[in-house]
């Protein structure tokens, strides 16, 4: 325990900031469950505080992971399967926390990332965080319209999902490149 806060007083300001910023990522998606009609659960609550405590104490494990999964496991048990701003709101929270914990895990705790390196993980977070508004809009869209389910329209949509992650893997394997 000792070398874990010893980690934690040597790291460099950023790192401390991005720290700070997961944890409060992962407390306001516990504050957005209950707010989007979920049910409150102090024990899972807890447990998600515990685990993103974990997190802030040792980023470079797999407790980040873990917390991801548990959150969006807690959404899925908790909230019911509505479409309104309370989702979007989740969704880049978690996208967020997801980019604090790539952050943090970089390395030693007391490196500090150069510019170029966060601004490249800016950009795509801000990628990240427009295709989830655009799905979040198409789904409002066909919920909307009440269109029936059809393996068409499936399909089309994997489709499209498809060519998207194509798209981003060759942006980042040419970025990389650069």
């Amino acid at each position: 325990m000792r070398k874990l806060l010893d980690q934690l007083i040597l790291a460099s300001p950023q790192q401390k900031a991005i720290r700070l910023v997961a944890l409060l990522a992962a407390l306001a998606f516990l504050g957005i469950v209950p707010a989007a009609g979920g049910v409150f659960h102090p024990v899972f609550t807890v447990v998600a505080v515990l685990l993103s405590l974990v997190v802030v104490l040792t980023p470079e494990s797999n407790a980040p992971l873990g917390l991801m999964v548990y959150l969006g496991a807690l959404w899925a048990l908790s909230v019911p399967g509505h479409l309104d701003l309370w989702t979007l709101a989740a969704a880049v929270v978690l996208c967020v926390l997801h980019l604090a914990c790539t952050l943090t895990s970089y390395g030693p705790s007391g490196l500090t990332l150069d510019a170029d390196l966060l601004g490249l993980w800016r950009r795509r977070l801000l990628l990240c965080v427009g295709a989830a508004v655009l799905v979040w809009a198409s789904a409002r869209t066909v919920a909307f319209l009440d269109v029936p389910g059809s393996g068409l329209a499936l399909g089309l949509a994997l489709l499209v999902f498809l060519t998207w992650v194509t798209f981003l893997t060759v942006r980042l394997a040419q970025s990389r490149t650069e």
